[in-house]
């Protein structure tokens, strides 16, 4: 139920900057919640609040320090909203920890359901999720970006998850050194959900309503939606990295087999390839080429950080469960030289002629399929190889520790 036979102490962190008119309100609720807490769950000792007051100019840590009961933590700097939130969790007694915001647009009576859904869990994490059914007011265009982030970290865990940037949730303080390190932004909520999803953490989600705050929000929908997918996809490339680059090795081979259509067809149509389309074709096999040494670079990125995380490599996607299969591993050279061959099969009586004659008869086309092939071949085996060295030494350690 709780990570120690000791009462739980649940710390609740409010990073606060220039929120005099709504703290004091957040704050009241609070107190109201926390009591409600300790009344209800015998297992819980104590509820501590924190106000990390991030630099304000106005008296919010003022309007903070009239309550009785509250900790007022005052930054001599603004750290921003991630850099207070890791600045209050530092200072915090409780060994679960909860945040959220000091404008009342996250319920604090809230808190009450959130501790009510760990002790009944045990999960590692648990967010407030503003996207699952309850009543939110939250504006289109943020409503729009959630749904978008959320489906993409989905397809990227290959986890369901509704709200990545819930600014209310509940979580123990042990996971934190399991996250790794939080970025200092308003990006501090995306990055925890990614890191945990990747960590294999028991992350969950209860319905949790949202009133939009009064004024103006901190929030910017372009500059921080563009700099919480970017943490996204930078804490995701941490952990699977093939995810991505096998996507976008994919998009190019795509691509350049989209290109190589027309000079197909048209030799189908009257058996011969004419010169216009060697520029064309040059593009292709750049294009097959480059797709395929992305996807195995993803693939050996994915073994390599596998190791050092001490865990299976992700196998979220079909490619990733096509090329990390053992059998796949230990054949990919083999599939090289087989492709190395080809390329040589292709070209042999130009190869003959040249070496007998210094000349070449052979169309050109025949030794542009040829370099193509060859060029994946040696790819194949040269990532087939490194990939091979890496299983036989993580292989070989494992041995030495049992």
């Amino acid at each position: 139920m709780s990570e120690a036979n000791e009462k739980t102490v649940v710390s609740v962190v409010i990073p606060a900057l220039n929120e005099e008119n709504g703290i004091g309100e957040v704050l009241r609720r609070l107190f109201e919640a926390g009591a409600c807490v300790t009344r209800d769950f015998p297992s819980v000792g104590e509820v501590e609040i924190m106000v990390v007051d991030d630099g304000s100019t106005d008296r919010t840590a003022e309007v903070a320090e009239a309550v009785e009961g509250v900790k007022v933590l005052k930054l001599a700097k603004n750290l921003g909203y991630g850099g207070a939130l890791k600045a209050g969790f530092a200072e915090a007694r409780g060994n679960w920890l909860v945040f959220l915001d000091a404008d009342g647009t996250y319920p604090p009576e809230f808190l009450v359901d959130l501790v009510k859904a760990m002790l009944e869990s045990d999960a590692d994490i648990i967010l407030g999720s503003r996207m699952s059914g309850a009543d939110s007011q939250m504006p289109v265009v943020r409503r729009a970006g959630n749904l978008f982030f959320a489906r993409l970290l989905s397809w990227i865990t290959g986890r369901t998850i509704s709200d990545t940037a819930s600014g209310m949730r509940i979580f123990k303080k042990s996971v934190l050194e399991r996250l790794g390190r939080l970025p200092d932004g308003l990006d501090l909520t995306p990055a925890m959900s990614t890191a945990a999803l990747h960590e294999r953490m028991d992350i969950r989600e209860i319905p949790m309503a949202y009133e939009e705050r009064a004024g103006a929000s901190k929030l910017n929908p372009v500059t921080d939606g563009l700099r919480f997918l970017w943490t996204i996809l930078r804490t995701a490339h941490k952990y699977n990295p093939l995810k991505i680059f096998g996507f976008i090795g994919l998009v190019m081979i795509v691509i350049g087999v989209g290109y190589g259509i027309g000079p197909l067809a048209y030799y189908f149509e009257v058996q011969r390839v004419e010169d216009w389309a060697i520029y064309r074709l040059v593009l292709v096999m750049m294009l097959v080429v480059s797709g395929v040494n992305v996807i195995f670079f993803g693939v050996m990125a994915n073994v390599i950080l596998a190791a050092g995380h001490r865990m299976p490599p992700f196998r979220n996607s079909l490619l990733a469960r096509l090329l990390l299969q053992p059998f796949v591993i230990r054949h990919l050279w083999l599939m090289g030289v087989v492709l190395m061959f080809l390329a040589i099969g292709l070209n042999y009586e130009g190869l003959y002629t040249y070496l007998t004659s210094q000349k070449v008869f052979i169309h050109w086309s025949y030794v542009l399929t040829g370099a193509m092939l060859f060029f994946l071949g040696l790819s194949l085996v040269l990532w087939g190889s490194l990939v091979r060295v890496l299983e036989d030494r993580d292989n070989s350690s494992s041995q030495r520790k049992k």
